[in-house]
């Protein structure tokens, strides 16, 4: 659970047992790995071994999913993965590639909500644009060859504005071991619906901020009530009648921005059509530049060890809450990678500054509530 969210609903998942977790890392020893995936198996195995117990990053989401997997080398890759995505965000470890990329379909959006920068007047045309997908291929390609093990489809923008969204999830298919994408709901459609589950995403989540009509349509402006609940029905239930043993989850995710919200009905009532509810306070990215500045902070943001953000146009970013790039460290293009970005020497100064304590240095690190 992310550690901002201030309530989470859960229908589903259990944990398992040390003695299984055991029994399936021990495999690492048959599996051709890296030499830093080997190491981080060995020590896996060895602080079950030792402690008789799970480790400390250990969460019933990592257990969830490995319940329905049934090949043991995908399984302890998958536990490598999440080993990497917990402790080496937690302990400001770099990996050699990105593990966890969110790319950006598209900018645009449909709505204008008050507490998003698509509100802010001058995010304007400059900025807008949409993915093409011979870029989308490439980059997924490199994220898939160099082990990322988490794609969301997301950022700046709708995704399910994109034309070819539906061809994008098709091309993602199998390739990686999580898939998210997150939506605002409005523009669902049967085939994109359909799309989703065929080809095993595997969070949807829906930005939904309550179950009021009056609040919710103030708050995600440009929207209809009516019509994003009659969609989420919709996804619900071609899930339930098309793909039964999908184990695609629906998480209605929220944001605590208006007075009037309520974290228990908002659960109550979106909790029949999802498996997850989030609800999570707004952050000030509205307009993240003209925020206040905050002097004394220093500790270091998680987001450029934890992920790498790529924007429609290829630009790379450490994070969505500098929606402008100002803290871009380039550009994919045919002759520069993602390696060679997340190798640079811009990003490596951004971190060691973050590491350092000059966090308060950097705009907009300086003034952004993320710790």
């Amino acid at each position: 659970m992310n550690k901002r969210e201030k309530s989470f609903f859960l229908k589903s998942g259990d944990n398992i047992s040390a003695a299984n977790l055991q029994k399936i890392i021990s495999h690492y020893k048959s599996i051709e790995l890296t030499s830093e995936d080997r190491q981080i198996a060995s020590k896996i195995h060895e602080e079950t071994q030792e402690k008789n117990d799970l480790p400390d990053w250990w969460t019933p989401q990592e257990a969830a999913y490995l319940k329905g997997v049934d090949d043991l080398e995908a399984s302890v890759r998958y536990i490598i993965f999440r080993y990497k995505f917990r402790v080496f965000t937690r302990d400001r470890i770099t990996p050699t590639f990105p593990i966890y990329v969110l790319i950006e379909p598209t900018s645009v959006c449909n709505l204008k909500c008050p507490f998003c920068f698509q509100s802010d007047k001058s995010f304007n045309k400059k900025y807008m644009g949409r993915m093409d997908m011979d870029l989308f291929i490439h980059v997924i390609d490199e994220c898939a060859e160099n082990g990322t093990g988490a794609i969301t489809l997301a950022s700046r923008g709708e995704p399910t504005l994109h034309p070819n969204i539906t061809d994008m999830l098709a091309y993602m298919k199998g390739k990686f071991f999580e898939v998210k994408m997150n939506t605002n709901g409005t523009k669902l459609t049967e085939k994109i619906c359909h799309s989703l589950f065929v080809n095993g995403v595997n969070d949807i989540v829906l930005s939904i901020d309550s179950e009021q009509k009056e609040l919710f349509e103030k708050m995600r402006k440009g929207a209809q009530f009516e019509k994003v609940l009659d969609n989420v029905k919709m996804l619900y239930r071609i899930r339930a009648e098309y793909y039964p043993d999908s184990r695609t989850t629906i998480r209605i995710s929220g944001v605590e921005y208006m007075d009037g919200q309520n974290a228990e009905k908002f659960t109550e009532f979106w909790g029949s059509f999802a498996d997850e509810i989030t609800i999570y306070p707004a952050e000030e990215r509205w307009d993240t530049y003209g925020n206040t500045p905050h002097p004394d902070l220093s500790g270091s943001c998680p987001y450029p060890w934890e992920r790498f953000y790529i924007w429609h146009d290829g630009t790379c970013n450490p994070c969505d809450v500098d929606y402008k790039s100002k803290l871009s460290p380039g550009i994919i293009s045919k002759d520069v990678s993602i390696k060679s970005i997340w190798d640079s020497k811009i990003l490596r100064e951004l971190k060691q500054k973050h590491l350092e304590g000059k966090r308060s240095a950097i705009i907009p690190c300086d003034r952004c509530g993320i710790e």
